[in-house]
């Protein structure tokens, strides 16, 4: 008889839960910040390497969910000369010891960062989500951004949700400057929606609106959103036509405001 510990993941251990991989090329960001945002699906889909090198060779910032260390796809992070990546790290999964998460890079070093772990877990594999709170530097300017890069609980009731929304709301409430907080929030019900832009609405973010299409698979809501401000939004666009997620990538350029 298998015990739990060979058929679900594992929770990593606090002490292990960031990996700092490559080199950033720069000290600061700005002032225009050309983001993307994508569940990479734990990169399974055969096609993901050329997608993710196609999109990510003039990102500045890249916010990525169910990420993975302990891949095949380590040295791409690992050897890049030109993004430094923080990941967070949330569970292993036994046999592959292949850990996921969600992984922030960026093309300048990151001043300061935090990760906030769901204090639910989901159930069955009791695996819990996370905030990635990261600071940089910006060009012109004695403020830092803060970074929000974000994977919501799931398959959990409004309650527990709400309350790692608690734990975005003492991130945002610790910082007076600039935001992007972006991720795939499991928006998938009108309630949990609700609750999220209630919550950004509370710290003055605005919503990166954007045309795309619906699926059925995520019942017919979007799940990853863009927030951000402080900042001024040139351009976001739903990368529809990339089939190596479940999730489309969001691609966006924004610029400091005149006022930072």
């Amino acid at each position: 008889m298998f015990s739990n510990s060979r058929i679900f993941p594992n929770s990593v251990d606090q002490a292990d839960a960031v990996r700092v991989l490559g080199r950033a090329q720069a000290s600061e960001l700005g002032p225009n910040i050309r983001l993307l945002v994508w569940n990479i699906y734990k990169a399974r889909r055969s096609n993901w390497l050329s997608d993710f090198n196609d999109l990510v060779c003039d990102r500045d910032l890249v916010l990525l969910q169910e990420a993975v260390v302990n891949a095949p796809s380590d040295a791409l992070f690992g050897l890049s000369e030109r993004c430094e990546w923080i990941m967070a790290c949330s569970h292993q999964q036994p046999g592959s010891g292949v850990i996921t998460g969600v992984k922030t890079g960026c093309v300048a070093t990151v001043d300061k960062q935090r990760v906030h772990r769901s204090r639910h877990t989901e159930p069955v594999v009791k695996t819990q989500k996370l905030l990635l709170e990261t600071h940089y530097k910006l060009a012109d300017s004695a403020e830092t951004l803060m970074v929000l890069n974000m994977h919501a609980i799931n398959f959990v009731g409004v309650k527990k949700y709400v309350d790692q929304l608690e734990q975005l709301s003492y991130a945002l409430g610790h910082h007076s400057g600039p935001v992007i907080l972006a991720g795939d929030f499991n928006t998938w019900s009108p309630k949990r929606l609700a609750h999220f832009k209630d919550r950004a609405e509370r710290a003055d973010l605005i919503e990166a609106s954007m045309t795309r299409r619906s699926k059925v698979a995520h019942l017919n809501q979007h799940l990853d959103h863009v927030f951000f401000r402080g900042l001024c939004l040139t351009s976001v666009e739903s990368m529809q036509q990339i089939r190596s997620s479940d999730h489309a990538p969001i691609m966006a350029t924004l610029t400091l405001s005149p006022a930072h």
